[in-house]
């Protein structure tokens, strides 16, 4: 076989997604483009806002040494103190530059956490329906997705959790606000599973992690608020993006925050920061890290 065995099973398990587009272009040629709405792969239909675009003139147009240069593979150090300052206000508990690193994207993010924390057989839990690259992403770093329930109105269903819970379990991931379903799980809901992964982990004899993607957090209607993650459980990194709140998922920008209540941050930081580099991102685009700097917030 000229590819490995297990990417060629992946290629097919995903070609429904080629037939998806290809019906979407069918449809498209017979309803007209303007008639046919495309939620396959999450592009915002705004363009980025004018504010964005007048910022990404004036970082290219900077004059200065380094500009271009290899950086600390976290990030810029300003860059990574204005987003701090960010999620310090987001969360209510005091993030420090040394919490955050610059990552390609919540994709990026997210791939860096599991390969800092997963040993080959470790398993990672999540709640269905959820994004279908998780699966990727886990078996990426030797672990296992194990899938559990949620509720009729797709809520966290704590007992299918802890039924899933085994010695192996290392992580349970969430996205909330949920791709796909849009459900915003609740502060009483979060420090519910924040309470039982602390039992289970003295349980098991093992930290159970925590990490809680959110690309979508800003897209909340009617006062809606997604409730803050670290103070519900001290062992719980955000994995996220700017793709959607600025409608720039092409430029692949995000951080990941680690809690400052984790037990073993210093460690688990210096991992991801090794795995941001062996990974071969090397470090989130430099580009677009100082326009963040100045639009954070």
């Amino acid at each position: 076989m000229a590819i490995a065995r297990k990417i060629q099973c992946f290629l097919d398990q995903g070609s429904w997604i080629r037939q998806m587009f290809e019906q979407g272009a069918e449809l498209k040629a017979k309803y007209g483009a303007e008639n046919v709405f495309d939620f396959s792969l999450g592009n915002p239909n705004l363009e980025p806002p004018i504010r964005f675009k007048e910022v990404l003139i004036d970082v290219a147009k900077a004059e200065g040494p380094g500009n271009h240069a290899y950086m600390p593979n976290t990030g810029y150090p300003a860059v990574r103190e204005a987003v701090a300052d960010y999620v310090s206000t987001e969360q209510g508990v005091t993030v420090t530059s040394e919490d955050i690193i610059m990552t390609c994207g919540a994709a990026g993010a997210l791939n860096v956490i599991l390969k800092a924390i997963l040993d080959p057989g470790d398993e990672v839990i999540t709640p269905a329906p959820f994004f279908v690259e998780y699966g990727f992403y886990v078996d990426n770093h030797g672990g296992v997705l194990k899938k559990v329930p949620t509720r009729s109105d797709f809520t966290l269903d704590l007992k299918a959790i802890q039924t899933a819970i085994t010695p192996k379990t290392k992580a349970i991931l969430i996205n909330s606000p949920n791709n796909p379903s849009g459900q915003i799980y609740s502060e009483e809901g979060l420090k519910e599973l924040g309470a039982l992964l602390e039992t289970e982990g003295r349980r098991i004899k093992r930290t159970i992690y925590l990490i809680s993607d959110e690309p979508y957090r800003k897209i909340t209607f009617d006062g809606t608020r997604v409730p803050a993650l670290f103070s519900c459980y001290p062992e719980s990194m955000i994995a996220t993006s700017y793709s959607k709140d600025l409608s720039i998922p092409g430029e692949r920008i995000g951080f990941l925050a680690v809690s400052p209540g984790a037990t073993y941050k210093k460690e688990l930081l210096a991992a991801m920061a090794f795995a941001n580099r062996t990974l071969g991102y090397v470090n989130a685009p430099a580009l677009m890290q100082r326009v963040i700097q100045h639009l954070q917030g």
